[in-house]
């Protein structure tokens, strides 16, 4: 999960760049693909950490982490949700070039809120996640489907 973190961190500091830049309708194209990147790492993210991460979490048998797991499991719904408007709505460039304004006004809002829960994610989540790896002599970092099923 730290991988697609981190692959998601780098696409939306390029998202970021590319809105910056834009120069006109040639600029909209690499921002809508990029867009299609992140949105399908994000999903993937999203989804290792309610199949996965969360239940082994919950099923840890210790108070604090599982509360912090129901945290972050309550919140993906809505954040995926928000995710899946904002990616169907700008999923082409002649959507982002047709209102830039609104476009850019729209990516700044979810590039905020995304940041936060992935920064939220590696302060918050990660370390208690790598502590029951620890406990239950599972590869850190969750990034094994097959360590986290062996838990």
């Amino acid at each position: 999960m730290r991988a697609q973190a981190d692959a998601a961190n780098a696409m939306l500091d390029r998202i970021a760049i590319g809105i910056d830049a834009y120069r006109g309708d040639v600029s909209a194209y690499p921002l809508s693909l990029e867009l299609s990147r992140l949105a399908g790492v994000l999903r993937i993210h999203f989804s290792l950490g309610e199949r996965n991460l969360y239940p082994f979490m919950m099923a840890s048998g210790q108070p604090q982490t599982a509360q912090v797991a129901r945290g972050f499991q309550r919140e993906i719904c809505q954040l995926t949700l928000r995710l899946d408007r904002f990616s169907q709505r700008w999923s082409n460039s002649r959507a982002i070039a047709s209102d830039m304004a609104q476009f850019r006004c729209e990516a700044e809002a979810i590039i905020s809120v995304i940041r936060e829960r992935l920064q939220r994610e590696t302060r918050e989540l990660f370390p208690l996640a790598d502590a029951l790896a620890d406990r239950f002599n599972i590869v850190p970092g969750f990034d094994d489907r097959r360590a986290v099923a062996a838990g």
